[in-house]
């Protein structure tokens, strides 16, 4: 086996089923048909900035693109939603013990008026302290 080019690697176009392979199976693929895929290729030093940046971005996209790390990705997003949403759980339970103190207590606050505006006070202050800067760092998938 030889060392290929970049230009030579990079025209290569992955078979049917490619997407399914584990990592293993990927390089064993790649071996059986004469095409070891070093980390450089042998015009590695002659490549510029932009051309070494797309070798490695392909590079990437056939061999890192693996069901196991799609896998891996899923379940660390998985984990991160679900810490947001028992956060998010928590503070809307506070919030709802303390409209229930507010309103559950007829001896503690006196007149409906004045309820009524404690609890739209309380409500927007959870609402710009918590729940909208908790919105905004809401974990999303990555775009790998």
């Amino acid at each position: 086996m030889t060392r290929r080019t970049s230009r030579e690697l990079m025209a290569w176009q992955p078979p049917v089923g490619w997407r399914e392979l584990s990592g293993d199976q990927r390089r064993a693929h790649m071996e059986d048909h004469g095409m070891a895929t070093p980390h450089r290729p042998s015009d590695w030093d002659t490549l510029g900035r932009d051309q070494r940046a797309a070798f490695r971005a392909w590079h990437d996209k056939i061999f890192d693109d693996t069901p196991e790390k799609r896998a891996a990705t899923e379940r660390e997003h998985r984990a991160e939603m679900t810490g947001w949403w028992l956060l998010m759980a928590w503070w809307s339970l506070c919030l709802l013990v303390a409209l229930g103190i507010l309103w559950g207590r007829g001896d503690l606050i006196e007149g409906v008026g004045m309820r009524i505006g404690l609890s739209v006070f309380v409500t927007a202050g959870y609402a710009f302290a918590i729940f909208v800067p908790m919105f905004i760092a809401k974990p999303t998938r990555s775009r790998d």
